[in-house]
């Protein structure tokens, strides 16, 4: 049940993105609501879960979108298992902690997608790239994820009742 809600949250995540999304910009700068999904779930649920969303949510962009096949879904796995691992050490029903670290993070793929998609390629100005793309989009991600990860939160808590339960009845 848990994975088919995952895979069912990454894909209207996807379709969210590309479309809704594309109409509430500001600034040329679109909130990005991957980062959002990753960092949640590996801010609730652990290295394993967080880098397991974000390689599929970044395959799918990559398929979909991507120059390089792989890059997306390479940076989500990295921001998903790091985030992952501080997943004990905060309270879950914190909603200032995940607008931190998915400021952080949403930093973090930013600069990562920069080094492997423009720096490599020789263009070496990062400083640009970070106040006309990077900031203005870690910002207005970390935004919309106090409304994004409530929802989130509430999704995660009934899989956690349903996984409580599940046990419950096959350990008689």
């Amino acid at each position: 049940m848990r994975y088919i809600t995952y895979i069912a949250l990454i894909l209207i995540n996807f379709i969210l993105q590309t479309t809704v999304f594309n109409y509430i910009e500001i600034i040329n700068v679109k909130p990005n609501t991957m980062i959002i999904l990753i960092v949640s779930f590996a801010f609730m649920r652990g290295e394993i879960e967080g880098g397991l969303i974000g390689f599929i949510s970044g395959l799918l962009i990559d398929s979909a979108f991507g120059q390089l096949l792989g890059l997306n879904a390479f940076i989500g796995l990295i921001v998903g298992f790091l985030c992952g691992k501080i997943f004990n050490e905060f309270y879950k029903d914190s909603i200032i902690i995940p607008f931190f670290l998915t400021l952080f993070f949403n930093i973090v793929h930013g600069v990562l997608f920069f080094f492997f998609n423009a720096f490599l390629r020789g263009y070496p100005n990062i400083f640009i790239f970070l106040k006309t793309i990077i900031i203005p989009e870690a910002l207005y991600t970390s935004i919309i994820s106090f409304f994004i990860y409530r929802i989130l939160f509430i999704i995660n808590k009934k899989l956690e009742k349903f996984d409580r339960k599940k046990k419950n009845l096959f350990k008689q």
